[in-house]
Order: structure tokens, then C-alpha cells, then sequence
């Protein structure tokens, strides 16, 4: 995120989304509490929708809190090989990897 790698312990509560393609709709979790929301793709432009969370609190707060705002600033996509990176304007911010 922002340049700089995301730890992962294969727990659940790792940061991660997941597309459902068919119904533009996507969840996940944002690193604490579990994730969803709607998204329009056009091109190479993608919106994310508002995000839908639950409100656990937890010791990685402040790290969802950055990655859902920097996931609402998103306004272009690329697919690279098993990465998509997710982009404001020409700045990649986010970088998800395929799974």
C-alpha cells in the first residue's frame, strides 16, 4: 500500500478484497473488520462504491482506517501478470496480488 509492503499472516483478518465480477460487487477485509461495497469499471477506470464494514475495533484500526480512504481515492486499474494495481491518476497506491 502507498509503496509499502503489507505484512500477511494468513489469518482472516489480513487485508485482502475479493470481485464478484457478475454482480460489480466486492468484500474482503480491510485488516479488521470485514469489507463490502459495490464498484463500476469502465475501461480502465474503477470506482469503489461506500464501504459497508462491521466495527470491531482492534490494534491494526489505524492501518484499515489508511487503506480504506486510499481505497476510495482509486480512479484506475492495471492487471499485471497476477497483480492488479490500483491507481490515483498515474500513482499506484495500491497493489493487490492474486491469490
Amino acid at each position: 500500500m502507498k509503496g509499502v509492503p503489507v505484512q500477511q499472516s494468513e489469518s482472516r483478518r489480513d487485508a485482502y478484497i475479493n470481485f464478484d465480477i457478475a454482480d460489480k460487487k466486492f468484500n474482503g477485509n480491510g485488516g479488521c473488520n470485514q469489507i463490502n461495497g459495490n464498484y463500476t469499471i469502465n475501461n480502465s477506470s474503477i470506482n469503489f462504491g461506500e464501504v459497508i464494514s462491521t466495527k470491531m475495533s482492534c490494534i491494526d484500526i489505524a492501518f484499515e482506517n489508511v487503506f480504506l480512504n486510499t481505497l476510495s481515492t482509486v480512479d484506475r486499474f492495471e492487471i499485471n501478470g497476477d497483480d492488479m494495481l490500483l491507481k490515483r491518476k498515474k500513482e499506484v497506491v495500491l497493489k493487490l496480488r492474486a491469490r
